[in-house]
């Protein structure tokens, strides 16, 4: 009884939508204000009806519910309660069902927001983001029913959620990124309401940006959240692959960052208007791209979660509707706009325009290598291709290195035009005296220099010093710096991360050490000066797997440290994951990962030594960290 609970709020959840998508609409056509009146009670329904039917999702695993088709495929007893709960969005139907409902927290959150939302401008915002979560809730109803049944006898034993996401990581990871995913559907919203209302301004501008800047954060930490995951779960020791999905994710971020920084000038100086739209187009854009590429089929991804093409033509037949129709709507709209401030090439206007122009580039390029194999195939007809890392490796590096010298002197320049450059040398000589502590200390650590690691320390001092030099070098520290401080608190944050995910790059690219070999019970290798001693092997019994302990001594610098690697099978699904050890510090991991016993008492292992590696998702975490007091500050000024 309670899936078919589940199934009815979720089909009442998309009458509703369908109803709050085209009201605000017809009340535009015919100059009326019916539709204001009703938005936020429309909109907190909304949201509880598909919190209703997610909870009974959940409730059906739980229980397990093997009459639910959904459950049966991707749960059993044996499975702890913590991955029934996260196993509701381990598969593409349940994920689809929190897709939607994150779509209508963020419409949650928008009239929440407002104290007042009896205007064209919020009923058309509330109107598009209806359209949206109406298009999922029919594309999940129809091709992705959660709550089906397997009629008239259920099995007495489901199969089991894939075993590479019985992990922790895993029960948080998803739900961060579908809010940066999903997110983006509210800029989109305001974007195509500033269009039809004829609001292109700042007042637009003011109203979408704390949004995409929120979405950047979800973004930042999912995208974060999904590195260390891979590192730790998949056994290979990897933090990024350019994967397929991992790029469908990377892209709107990219995007999302430009839009935000473009808002700021479309904000203060009424320009870039027809940029901030296009860009607020496009965000979402990549959002639903993403979105097909995970759910299509068409690329072969670990992340992927259907195989079925038909579902992807759907999934595109969504894309068309919004994206060619809001880019119909701004191309004739984008002629009317006519820019009210003029810039120098010297100017912070300037500076932020390349800025975008980086950006959206870089996230185009790194499109275009995802989906060149669909596109090879589908013009020639042969066999599928492949892009892999060398291709995006080679395509970022001058990107990162025009956005870091655009991060390090874009605070400094002026509005319109800048007068005075003295700011260069002040910021040249802060990042060259950090570039030689750092690159002192890499020294002393690894013994030799890399190429590839001194330029991660250029990026890095540059950009922290274009950061902080306001406040190191001005004497004495008063309260007109800790105010300077305080209004930029976000910008710093997010800047000094972006600098040490760079250095965390850099250090970790350049001066890892791997090694695969084969160790006998009490036999010691050294990798790096670092001595690696096979212990001992035991069995384990877990809840629904059985594994195999690996115990390892470590010792360097006559420090003896263990670590625990070990190697699941699972009962249900007989497939095998490996679960690495690692013993973190500060400025290195020892990494062993468990293979495959060779002979007795003889197995093969993975020991790898990654350098700097945390200081990637200590620079993901300070991004999202000054994304998000960013964006709760502009959202205190919208009703300002």
């Amino acid at each position: 009884m309670i899936p078919e609970i589940g199934h009815l709020l979720l089909i009442g959840a998309m009458v509703i939508s369908f109803i709050g998508g085209l009201l605000p609409f017809i009340d535009l056509s015919f100059k009326n204000t019916y539709s204001q009146s009703y938005i936020k009670p429309f909109a907190y329904f909304v949201s509880l009806l598909i919190l209703g039917s997610f909870v009974s999702l959940i409730y059906s695993f739980l229980v397990d519910d093997f009459s639910v088709l959904y459950v049966a495929e991707n749960s059993n007893t044996n499975l702890p309660s913590y991955f029934k709960f996260s196993a509701t969005w381990g598969a593409h139907e349940g994920s689809l069902v929190l897709w939607s409902f994150a779509i209508s927290l963020w419409l949650v959150a928008f009239v929440a927001s407002k104290k007042d939302v009896n205007d064209a401008f919020s009923a058309i915002t509330f109107g598009v983001m209806n359209q949206v979560i109406f298009a999922f809730l029919v594309f999940t109803l129809f091709t992705s029913n959660p709550f089906e049944r397997i009629l008239p006898f259920s099995p007495l034993q489901g199969s089991d959620l894939n075993p590479s996401l019985q992990d922790f990581a895993f029960t948080i990871h998803p739900p961060l990124l579908y809010l940066g995913y999903s997110g983006l559907a509210l800029p989109f919203a305001l974007a195509v309401a500033a269009m039809l209302t004829n609001n292109i301004n700042a007042y637009w501008a003011k109203a979408a940006r704390p949004w995409s800047l929120m979405s950047c954060g979800f973004l930042t930490l999912g995208i974060g959240l999904g590195s260390w995951w891979a590192y730790y779960e998949l056994g290979w020791g990897g933090w990024w692959f350019w994967d397929p999905v991992e790029n469908a994710a990377f892209v709107p971020w990219l995007i999302s960052i430009a839009l935000f920084h473009s808002l700021i000038v479309t904000q203060r100086r009424d320009l870039f208007k027809n940029w901030s739209l296009l860009l607020s187009i496009l965000a979402f854009a990549a959002s639903l791209l993403g979105t097909f590429l995970v759910r299509s089929g068409v690329l072969t991804s670990v992340h992927a979660f259907a195989l079925d093409p038909e579902r992807g033509v759907i999934i595109l037949g969504i894309f068309s509707y919004f994206i060619f129709g809001s880019l119909l709507v701004y191309s004739l709209k984008n002629s009317k706009l006519k820019p009210t401030n003029s810039f120098d090439l010297s100017s912070k206007e300037f500076a932020f325009l390349l800025n975008n122009l980086l950006l959206v580039v870089l996230a185009v390029s790194i499109m275009f290598g995802t989906i060149f194999p669909i596109l090879y195939e589908a013009f020639t007809g042969g066999k599928q291709v492949s892009v892999g890392p060398p291709y995006f490796n080679f395509l970022i590096m001058p990107f990162a290195i025009g956005l870091a010298f655009l991060q390090g002197i874009g605070l400094y320049m002026g509005w319109g035009k800048t007068k005075d450059f003295s700011f260069l040398s002040r910021i040249l000589v802060e990042a060259v005296s950090l570039f030689i502590l750092i690159a002192a200390v890499l020294y002393m650590l690894f013994g030799k220099f890399d190429a590839f690691a001194l330029l991660a320390c250029i990026l890095f001092a540059w950009i922290v010093s274009g950061s902080l030099i306001e406040f190191v070098l001005k004497k004495p520290f008063n309260s007109k710096i800790l105010n300077i401080i305080n209004s930029r608190l976000g910008m710093i944050f997010a800047h000094i991360g972006i600098a040490f995910l760079v250095l965390g790059v850099g250090v970790v690219s350049s001066y890892s050490s791997e090694k695969e070999l084969i160790l006998d019970l009490g036999e010691s290798y050294e990798v790096d000066g670092v001595i690696f001693k096979f212990k001992d092997i035991e069995n384990k019994q877990g809840p629904n797997y059985i594994s195999k302990l690996a115990s390892i001594e470590v010792t360097k610098d006559n420090n003896v440290m263990n670590v625990v690697t070990e190697k699941r099978n699972y009962l249900a699904s007989g497939q095998p994951t490996t679960e690495a050890g690692i013993i973190a510090e500060i400025f290195r991991d020892y990494y062993v990962a468990l293979g495959e016993n060779t002979a007795e008492n003889k197995w093969s292992f993975r020991i790898q030594i990654k350098p700097f590696v945390r200081w990637i998702w200590f620079g993901a975490i300070l991004i999202a960290i000054g994304s998000f007091i960013s964006s709760f500050r502009q959202l205190g000024r919208i009703n300002e």
